[in-house]
């Protein structure tokens, strides 16, 4: 028996490789948080938006909300309860801002094997609406890589610009969610957002989770958290439980993935 999707939301995880609404905060908690985050910006300069890789290292309160229990229970509906989170990150869209966000699939980067065992989760920290660019998805799973085409890097919000080819956008969901809600989905699902057009920001904090079982393909041995079960396989370094913001284990383990699986992420000097 589920553990907090329905039956009619895992069927759409299966077939369509995408589900939603998933509440996992209340509106309070989605805005407390985000404050949280406005408090860091102002406290040190350093904004979210430019932290990549696994945010979820460096902030406390993120660690916490990816391994909570609405979080995780939703995951352990689709892939079980042995559950390691490989890596984090911001989508950020202040107002009238052009930022955007190509037709992607997350294992192209991440060459995960076996493909669509791994999933994404995308939590809403405001509102995400069609008017402010809320995240779209083309109906279906994929488990091999489609062809792309390199982009240019202006405005786009990944760093590895790349555009699945042959997507036809009259096709796409548009995920509309209120503070605290969740989607979930595959990692082989195509997926983008265009620019915000509003007068409101939107900001989404994801995470991409896998069970113990898939394995990296590329660009060395990967780290990970494990949030929630055991880790049966052993394919990945342990990341650290971050006792503090900025943990200097935690920046001592995202530097080590930034020098090799999680490279892309990489700031360009």
């Amino acid at each position: 028996m589920p553990k907090i999707l329905t039956e009619s939301q895992i069927a759409s995880y299966r077939d369509l490789g995408f589900a939603y609404p998933v509440p996992v905060l209340s509106d309070h908690a989605a805005r407390a948080l985000l404050a949280e985050i406005d408090s860091f910006h102002a406290r040190t300069g350093k904004h979210v938006r430019d932290l990549r890789g696994k945010v979820h290292l460096l902030i406390k309160s993120l660690y916490e909300l990816a391994r909570s229990q609405a979080v995780l229970d939703a995951v352990e509906d689709l892939i079980g309860p042995d559950i390691l989170c490989i890596e984090s990150g911001f989508f950020w869209k202040p107002a009238r801002d052009n930022g955007f966000v190509a037709w992607h699939q997350d294992n192209t980067y991440l060459g995960l094997e076996p493909a669509g065992a791994a999933l994404g989760t995308w939590i809403a920290l405001t509102d995400s609406k069609r008017d402010n660019g809320a995240l779209k998805i083309i109906p279906g799973r994929h488990d091999r890589t489609l062809d792309f085409d390199m982009i240019p890097e202006e405005n786009h919000l990944l760093r590895f610009s790349r555009r699945v080819r042959g997507v036809d956008p009259a096709t796409a969901v548009c995920v509309e969610l209120e503070p605290g809600q969740m989607s979930v989905h595959g990692n082989g699902v195509v997926h983008g957002s265009e620019p915000n057009r509003s007068d409101r920001r939107r900001v989404g904090f994801a995470c991409i989770f896998a069970p113990p079982h898939v394995h990296p393909t590329k660009g060395g041995r990967m780290s990970a958290s494990l949030m929630r079960g055991t880790d049966t396989h052993g394919l990945y370094d342990r990341d650290p439980v971050p006792e503090c913001d900025f943990d200097p284990a935690a920046v001592a383990a995202i530097e080590r993935a930034l020098s090799g699986s999680l490279a892309l992420y990489k700031t360009k000097a």
